[in-house]
């Protein structure tokens, strides 16, 4: 792929990180990504981004991030574009997925930093990021920064100028920072798509120069953002601002709830049924709410009225 070809891929909207099936006794459940495809077909999703920190990738070994990978692409048929995240605790293992997502024709590839030991400088993370890329130099490749979870709290501004000349395939960035100041910074490092990954500050992220956005809240009340992008679009600022008020409010439950589950993300993947798709339980070390815990969990999302604010086109 030439680099002219790299600049015409390019990400807008919203762009879901999918959870990933699982059977209740935790083995993938490949089946239901066909119904989740259609679901999000449906509610006007053009990508996907898959073995994110919602669908648990690092939760999994490294022969089921294949699997779900080549069920989405499959699935998908080319209906959505599909990211697949690259990232592993050492530089093979992603070099060999990104080389599997080439073979299985994904349509982009992100990766996060090295977990374990970090690069503690500019000039190792592009290191560690050039290799992985080259593994995949037919495939635009997304840099996944998410400092909160990884520690890597370099400035990407910086980052984007020195990697724009070693990595010919750096398309962008999973922005996943509070840092509004260094989103800004992104735009003078020349043209990243970049991608919004924080759904809280999705509003703030669009205003400040952000292309679109991968979150978790994009799979269960797509409409919800949907409506938001549309305001911003139309210049009606309070409206917008409501919209994402609305994400405030289950972000908040999810935080609420989440700590006592091992993580955010076993509080809102029940979310999904309430959209009509049982996607089953997380993966240890978090894990499922017990009864009682699915009651209260309700009645909190009852209370700020998630089901009023028509979040999603139900298959």
């Amino acid at each position: 792929m030439s680099q002219k070809s790299y600049n015409q891929f390019w990400l807008e909207g919203l762009v879901p990180a999918v959870f990933t099936p699982f059977h209740e006794d935790g083995e993938l459940n490949l089946s239901k990504i066909d119904e989740y495809c259609e679901f999000l077909l449906k509610n006007n999703i053009k990508a996907v981004f898959v073995n994110g920190t919602t669908g648990e990738g690092k939760s999994m070994t490294k022969e089921e991030r294949k699997l779900v990978a080549e069920k989405w692409i499959f699935t998908a048929s080319g209906r959505l574009k599909v990211v697949v995240n690259v990232s592993g605790l050492n530089v093979r293992e992603s070099i060999e997925l990104a080389k599997h997502a080439v073979h299985i024709r994904a349509d982009a590839i992100a990766c996060l930093p090295p977990l374990f030991f970090k690069p503690n400088s500019i000039e190792s993370l592009v290191d560690h990021c050039k290799m992985v890329a080259d593994a995949a130099p037919s495939l635009p490749f997304y840099y996944y920064h998410l400092p909160a979870m990884t520690g890597v709290e370099l400035k990407m501004e910086d980052f984007l100028i020195t990697a724009k000349k070693k990595i010919p395939n750096l398309i962008g960035l999973k922005f996943a920072s509070k840092d509004l100041g260094d989103l800004i910074g992104c735009l003078f490092a020349g043209k990243f798509n970049i991608l919004c990954g924080c759904d809280e500050q999705l509003m703030g992220n669009l205003v400040m120069g952000a292309h679109g956005a991968v979150g978790t809240l994009y799979n269960f009340m797509p409409q919800v953002f949907h409506r938001l992008l549309q305001h911003l679009s139309d210049g009606e600022m309070e409206k917008a601002r409501e919209e994402q008020i609305r994400a405030q409010k289950v972000l908040r439950l999810m935080v609420k709830h989440g700590h006592s589950l091992g993580g955010n993300v076993a509080a809102v993947k029940p979310m999904m049924a309430l959209v009509g798709l049982d996607l089953g339980p997380p993966r240890h070390p978090m894990r499922p709410m017990t009864v009682d815990e699915l009651i209260d969990f309700h009645r909190d999302i009852d209370l700020v009225g998630f089901k009023n604010w028509d979040p999603a086109n139900l298959l």
